[in-house]
């Protein structure tokens, strides 16, 4: 695991939850650089999911965590796909029906100092594809 009680680095402030946990897949469970959120006990869990089925606890742990540049760095290849492993822990049962964890504002992923391919389960938006291809980042859409 990545120790960060002895950087000066200042952590990066995402502007989209969203693309946060695209990132934070890579981090926590490709990785292993960042611990991934771990629920205490499955008897705890349902009382923690709010009303459309999100884990709060989850989400809060994610929200909070804090991303630094040279955490940001080892990112070279992201995923963008319902399956993703954070977006379980943050929503369990989740089946990417629909667009609620779909990133709205994509500059911290383009932003990614490293990054040189994007794995899209479903074409990214032209806007957001188009600045990636100009960066020189392989998109690869199902």
């Amino acid at each position: 695991m990545y120790d960060e009680s002895r950087t000066t680095e200042e952590a990066v402030e995402f502007a989209d939850f969203n693309a946060k946990l695209l990132v934070l897949d890579v981090l926590c469970y490709d990785l292993d650089v960042l611990e991934p959120y771990d629920g205490e006990s499955e008897d705890d869990a349902d009382e923690d999911l709010d009303v459309e089925g999100q884990d709060d606890r989850a989400r809060e742990y994610y929200d909070d965590l804090e991303l630094l540049p040279s955490q940001l760095s080892l990112v070279t290849e992201l995923s963008v796909d319902s399956d993703l492993e954070v977006l379980q822990d943050v929503h369990p049962g989740w089946d990417g029906s629909d667009d609620r964890y779909d990133p709205q504002n994509w500059d911290d992923v383009l932003d990614l100092p490293a990054l040189t391919t994007v794995y899209a389960a479903a074409p990214l938006p032209a806007h957001v594809a188009e600045r990636l291809a100009a960066k020189g980042v392989d998109v690869r859409s199902a």
